[in-house]
């Protein structure tokens, strides 16, 4: 592949590529005058390198997001958008490793709490106009293989969740709770509405959303159904759009 592909796939300037084939830590060759850099290097790298280090900002990750459902996403401007569209493309090429990869950029995009509800109430509060179902709750309305009876996942906005914990008696329950809420930024309620998808009552999270949440699950069950959903958007024309 040619310098410009290599540093596409690898994130870095076409100057680093050529430092790194200048130190021997990329295989390649010279041919009238230009590098050609071999691909299985260049994959050998990628694999070898460090996980990402700090996650997404909030608004980032749902910009993330918005661009996985093929919207352009509000409020990044147009470098901001480019390089989250940067990133999500290298993803792609990562294989077995993007899902991995793409949980870890995208954990801080809400606050997570945990509560324990009567299973006899949990449906109610899924219906509930104040909620969008989320990861276990909305996994089998969007496609994902994946059940989880007795339990429960919401996005309930900020302004709201108090409103929810008092009139169905949520108590706080970090060890064994069975409900997870997740409390996004205000800013990012839009997105989750206008992208939820209603079934009867209620509401369900947008398909890349409801992946992201079961990944944050670490169940290998949870894992597989959002690859399911999360490989085929990593490849397809949703990111050739969104930018």
């Amino acid at each position: 592949m040619s310098v410009v592909q290599a540093a596409e796939s690898l994130g870095v300037d076409d100057s680093r590529v050529r430092q790194l084939l200048h130190d021997g830590k990329l295989r390649g060759f010279r041919v009238g005058g230009r590098w050609l850099v071999e691909a299985a290097s260049v994959q050998d790298r990628k694999m070898a390198a460090p996980e990402p280090g700090r996650p997404l900002s909030a608004r980032n990750a749902w910009g993330a997001l918005s661009m996985l459902s093929g919207c352009s996403p509000d409020g990044l401007s147009h470098p901001e958008r480019s390089r989250l569209l940067a990133r999500l493309r290298n993803l792609a090429a990562d294989g077995d490793l993007a899902t991995v990869r793409l949980q870890k950029l995208l954990a801080a995009r809400a606050e997570v709490r945990r509560y324990s509800v009567h299973r006899g109430v949990l449906p109610v509060l899924l219906d509930d106009p104040d909620v969008v179902r989320a990861g276990v709750s909305a996994a089998p309305h969007v496609g994902a293989d994946y059940i989880a009876p007795g339990r429960g996942e919401i996005y309930v906005h900020p302004e709201r969740i108090g409103k929810l914990e008092a009139a169905f008696g949520l108590v706080r329950d970090a060890q064994r709770g069975n409900l997870v809420v997740r409390v996004p930024p205000a800013s990012a309620w839009a997105f989750l509405v206008s992208g939820a998808r209603e079934v009867n009552a209620g509401r369900n999270a947008p398909a890349p959303v409801v992946a992201a949440d079961l990944l944050d699950a670490h169940e290998d069950r949870a894992s597989v159904a959002a690859a399911g959903i999360l490989e085929p958007l990593l490849a397809s024309p949703p990111l050739s759009k969104a930018g």
